[in-house]
């Protein structure tokens, strides 16, 4: 049995989106939406890590860090239809391109899982506790969990670590 479950991350998306649904207007509430949102990417990449065959002791290592959880996750390799019935391997560093919201230039799944690196709150703590969050909007963090959701459930059963021989990806 998987340590690291994405079906917990379901619920946990589920949750924020009902809170988002039923009330934005307390600063409690949208804590909960980013707290669950960015707890929901957390599980996932450490989930996609495990399912690529990155051992537990050294998942754990990455705590609660994205950026960290991201960066390990762009080591691994994703089976991608390049035409019509032709698949090919490619770095699953293509999860940080994915745009969450067209409106913005660089509204995409990297930059918002690594917030921190630009002076976002540090999840998880400074969003469950204190008087302020920096954030981006708690719908935009919904969505990039949805987003990581749905690319993990595609390449669930593709996703590998990169094997390197020479410099090259194999």
């Amino acid at each position: 049995m998987p340590t690291y479950n994405i079906g917990f991350c379901e619920k946990l998306i589920e949750a924020a989106r009902y809170v988002f649904e039923q009330e934005m207007e307390s600063v409690d509430a949208q804590r909960t939406v980013l707290y669950l949102s960015r707890l929901a990417c957390e599980i996932i990449l450490k989930a996609l890590l495990e399912k690529a065959g990155r051992p537990i002791t050294e998942i754990r290592k990455h705590n609660h860090n994205l950026s960290s959880l991201l960066r390990d996750v762009d080591k691994c390799k994703v089976r991608v239809e390049v035409v019509k019935n032709f698949c090919r391997w490619t770095s699953a560093t293509r999860l940080r391109a994915i745009t969450v919201d067209s409106r913005f230039s660089n509204a995409t799944v990297g930059t918002f899982l690594t917030a921190e690196e630009r002076g976002s709150s540090k999840y998880p703590n400074e969003i469950r506790y204190g008087s302020s969050i920096e954030d981006y909007p708690p719908g935009l963090v919904l969505k990039t969990a949805a987003l990581v959701m749905e690319w993990s459930k595609t390449h669930w059963e593709d996703i590998k670590l990169q094997s390197t021989e020479n410099g090259l990806v194999k």
